[in-house]
């Protein structure tokens, strides 16, 4: 449901308007209406009809077929409807859907999962399910027993009623759940890309399921389960409670809620065959593509993982592979060349220190502290495309030898007002925050004035060949900053 895909480049001003947009279509408000209700009975169905549904008969199949011309229509009647409340953002969706098939990028969703793409029950699973990850703003990859669960709970009773029930409407209301599908996930990754999730989930249009309900409940195995039934589930589970499914980190890592622990996967260090970072392509201010780096743990068992924000000491890679396959991929090495394949199958060659293939560097022995200050510019918007909006995000974070360190960060936001004859401009500073901080070869740990704290990845770049330490570049969880100075 998070697969790595090409990205729409949805402007930071535009977030609100996508989500607030109308309804694909009275057929499809209907039945996004009926899955509210569906929600809503959710919470009157005890521990024991959440498990017996478990057992249950599966769902029936709704399958529909999809053409080019069915989806240019759905494009074009969901950019003549929102054109009607807000011509700003349906020259928007109009631009970039005539850029980017909502159907390829649908299906790269659904790539590893047992969800069809061609299944309109299994494409309102996908969507209610995308909701419940975005209302809680999480990256966790839910299990192949959750979705099946999830289209019980919330699809099977509607089967039997339009336009589910009538091949005549199945089509084209799979189409329009698919394309809504497509801009929600587009608006929730620019959310996060500009620290904006609150604001952008505070304006989602009234036909979605209500993000407070949706927060108030745990995708598991048997499906969305309210927080009593989940502890009651988990209490009659072998090996106690259900994990917590893990936040989507953001730019810059926050301060964990709680003190971390130590360490439990320590030995993921004795298993790794050396630690560096990759070319790959981003989008930055105004919407260009800018290259970005993004940083590998290699293995000595020929397996590869992208590293996120967390400390790899801190990472059940067993739980990782599984909850988010598309990180993980293999290597092979001959001479001085690495071969990567990821999921895809597809392998890439890369030459160490040759423009795309990096080693990384940890903190030296004994190095607890720095000297330095790093940032990292990001943004979005379409100037680059020839638009009118511009966004610009940085990030910072300021080390500083005693041990103590500063963060902030600011936001701003043009439009040219060139379309629509009217401009403007808008800007957000990050309230200041900081602590204490020490450094442990590749962990951070960071610590705020109230003692709660959180351990992140951290590696330096590098530079020539041999590679050499690069202090200037540093990886701050999964994201790289640059020395500004």
């Amino acid at each position: 449901m998070t697969a790595k895909i090409a990205v729409i480049p949805v402007a930071a001003a535009l977030i609100p308007l996508l989500a607030a947009a109308a309804p694909a279509q009275d057929v499809g408000t209907g039945i996004l209406q009926g899955t509210q209700q569906q929600f809503r009975t959710l919470d009157a169905r005890s521990v024991g009809e959440v498990a017996r549904s478990e057992s249950g008969d599966a769902s029936p199949a709704l399958p529909f077929a999809s053409n080019a011309e069915l989806r240019a229509a759905t494009v074009a009647r969901h950019v003549r409807k929102l054109r009607a409340s807000n011509p700003i953002a349906a020259a928007e969706v109009a631009r970039e859907m005539a850029r980017h098939d909502y159907d390829a990028i649908f299906r790269s969703f659904l790539s590893d999962t047992a969800l069809r793409p061609d299944d309109a029950g299994d494409v309102l699973t996908a969507f209610i399910v995308l909701q419940w990850m975005v209302a809680n703003d999480t990256k966790a990859e839910p299990s192949p027993a959750a979705l099946r669960a999830v289209r019980r709970q919330m699809v099977a009773p509607m089967a039997d009623r339009p336009p589910l029930s009538q091949a005549s409407t199945r089509a084209a209301f799979a189409e329009q759940v698919k394309l809504r599908t497509v801009l929600h996930h587009a608006g929730w990754q620019a959310a996060q890309r500009l620290g904006m999730v609150p604001s952008f989930v505070a304006t989602l249009s009234k036909d979605f399921i209500p993000p407070a309900k949706l927060r108030a409940v745990a995708l598991t195995d048997n499906g969305l389960v309210g927080n009593d039934g989940r502890r009651a589930l988990a209490d009659r589970a072998a090996g106690g409670a259900l994990p917590e499914a893990p936040v989507a980190p953001g730019n810059a890592p926050p301060v964990a809620a709680e003190p971390p622990a130590e360490p439990r996967h320590a030995a993921n260090w004795a298993a790794v065959e050396g630690v560096y970072f990759r070319s790959t392509t981003g989008v930055g201010v105004g919407g260009m593509v800018v290259i970005e780096f993004e940083p590998l743990i290699l293995f000595r068992d020929g397996s590869y993982y992208e590293i996120d924000d967390d400390a790899l000491e801190d990472v059940d890679l067993t739980a990782e592979r599984a909850a988010r396959p598309r990180r993980f991929g293999r290597w092979t090495r001959s001479g001085d060349t690495t071969v990567l394949t990821g999921t895809g199958g597809k392998p890439q060659d890369y030459k160490l220190q040759d423009g795309s293939f990096f080693k990384a560097f940890p903190a030296e022995a004994g190095e607890r502290t720095i000297a330095r200050s790093y940032r990292r510019m990001s943004g979005g918007g379409n100037t680059a495309m020839g638009g009118d909006v511009m966004v610009a995000v940085s990030n910072r974070y300021d080390f500083r030898s005693d041990g103590t360190y500063g963060r902030g960060g600011s936001t701003g936001v043009m439009n040219s007002g060139a379309t629509t004859g009217v401009g403007s401009a808008i800007g957000r500073r990050r309230a200041p925050d900081g602590g204490r901080y020490a450094l442990d070869r590749h962990t951070l740990t960071l610590t705020g004035p109230d003692g709660r704290s959180r351990r992140v990845f951290f590696a330096y770049g590098s530079q020539k060949d041999p590679p050499q330490p690069d202090r200037e570049m540093a990886f701050i969880g999964g994201s790289v900053f640059t020395n500004p100075d």
